[in-house]
């Protein structure tokens, strides 16, 4: 734990830079497990923590134990003893480690946990030395370029518009309610297959509000046709569907804003073969007309789009990724305005949402550490890093792919996605802190989330 001192120093540092943030040293934290929770199960599972450490073992039902060591093998490190509904067992954890854990009466039943204790990790660092001033040099900084020659047109409708499939049972499938964790932990569903892997600038999914009802609806795509759909939400529940715009070839769409001020969400384009973006107008769900924006320049993506200058208008953010540097470009309707450099990215994090997450009116960027499933909020004020926290640790086999209100409690929630499932789940966020979590639709196959 650090030093008293050491605080004090890490909080002058947040202070005088705005640039550079630590992990607050915070006291020995308490973690929640129920056991037996209307399965054999232990949830959540696994439990991250740090050293100082305690797991609560809080018992749900009858005829469970909490028992150190692999499966049906006790190593005597602890053991609750088999207990009843209503019970508690504590147990501190001071040395780094993952340590499994079983029910003795139902090991062979797969009722099995882990502990993983970790150091404290140090939190992504915007550093001065690789931001560039609003006045970077050509090569470092993307000029707006002649709009597109080439703009892709939508294409009629798929006659095929998916349908949502079942939810997975609890057998199979991560827990959809992972009990909130306090402190340092996070909610993790289960089973851990290999994650997949986010690439900067095009894991943002594709979600807005489509029917002016204050719901988000997700927008999917068929890898093979190429189709677009929309699936319309209340809260995580489906409760309808229907048919979108058929993407041009080579095309992907990075972001769904109001360009034309008409109250109705348009296709934000981008083609990175050859940098070219384009804006596809909507009403509704129907593709009125298209135009051209401008052309991202060698070596730069279009990440993402949201409104930075809090005036109704759009702006794109761009990455390179050589540099990790991020810009935001200013438009009306189509038209580029200005740039500004904004913050560049540490190594191993990338960009997955906009939002507004501490509710001062800016947009603020959340990131995910592909390496370590970490994520982290960038608080701005324009383009500028003003302050930032951790957010909760997305589990293996999971991607968080998008933010956005999807409780209708006016703050941004994780939209996460598990491609070896299709399955689609939902982490409610009070700005930085998990709060709950639930399932979304599982997709069918052949269908993906666009940007996923």
């Amino acid at each position: 734990m650090k030093t008293f001192s050491t605080r004090i120093a890490s909080m002058a540092v947040i202070i005088t830079a705005f640039l550079v943030f630590y992990p607050s040293a915070a006291s020995a934290t308490t973690v929640t497990v129920t056991v037996g929770n209307n399965c054999l199960c232990f949830s959540p599972d696994p439990v991250m923590i740090q050293p100082g450490d305690t797991v609560h073992w809080t018992w749900s039902s009858s005829g469970h134990s909490s028992t150190s060591g692999p499966p049906c093998s006790a190593n005597g490190m602890w053991d609750s003893g088999i207990l009843n509904q209503g019970a508690t067992f504590d147990h501190t954890f001071n040395s780094v480690g993952s340590f499994p854990y079983h029910c003795t009466p139902h090991c062979s039943f797969g009722m099995t946990g882990t502990v993983i204790v970790s150091s404290p990790s140090a939190t992504p660092t915007a550093t001065a030395t690789h931001t560039p001033t609003a006045t970077a040099t050509a090569t470092h900084t993307p000029t707006a370029t002649p709009a597109a020659t080439h703009t892709p047109t939508a294409t009629a409708t798929a006659t095929h518009t998916p349908t949502a499939t079942s939810t997975p049972t609890a057998t199979s499938t991560p827990t959809a309610t992972p009990t909130p964790c306090t402190g340092r932990c996070s909610p993790t569903p289960r089973p851990r297959p290999t994650p997949p892997r986010p690439t900067p600038g095009a894991a943002i999914a594709a979600v807005a509000d489509f029917k002016g009802d204050g719901h988000p609806a997700l927008v999917i795509r068929n890898a093979g046709t190429r189709q677009t759909a929309i699936w319309y939400l209340n809260n995580n529940v489906l409760t309808g569907v229907a048919p979108g715009p058929t993407l041009a070839a080579s095309w992907t769409v990075r972001g769904l804003l109001d360009f034309s001020h008409d109250s109705y969400p348009d296709y934000v384009v981008f083609n990175p073969v050859t940098n070219e973006t384009a804006i596809w107008y909507l009403s509704g769900l129907t593709s009125i007309s298209s135009t051209s924006g401008p052309t991202v320049p060698s070596g730069w993506a279009l990440a993402a789009t949201a409104d930075f200058s809090r005036d109704g208008n759009a702006a794109y953010v761009l990455y390179e990724a050589s540099t990790r540097q991020t810009e935001i470009w200013f438009l009306n309707n189509n038209v580029f305005v200005g740039g500004s450099a904004a913050p560049t990215l540490p190594a191993d994090w990338s960009l997955v949402g906009i939002a507004d997450f501490n509710g001062d009116g800016h947009s603020d960027y959340a990131l995910l550490n592909s390496t370590t499933g970490q994520t982290a909020i960038w608080y701005l004020s324009g383009a500028t890093l003003i302050g930032a926290a951790y957010g909760p640790t997305v589990p293996a086999g999971w991607t968080f792919v998008a933010t956005a209100d999807f409780n209708g409690d006016l703050k941004p929630d994780y939209l996460l996605y598990n491609s070896a499932r299709r399955q689609t789940a939902i982490w409610y966020m009070n700005n930085h802190v998990f709060v709950n979590a639930a399932f979304g639709p599982t997709l069918p196959a052949g269908w993906s989330l666009v940007g996923e």
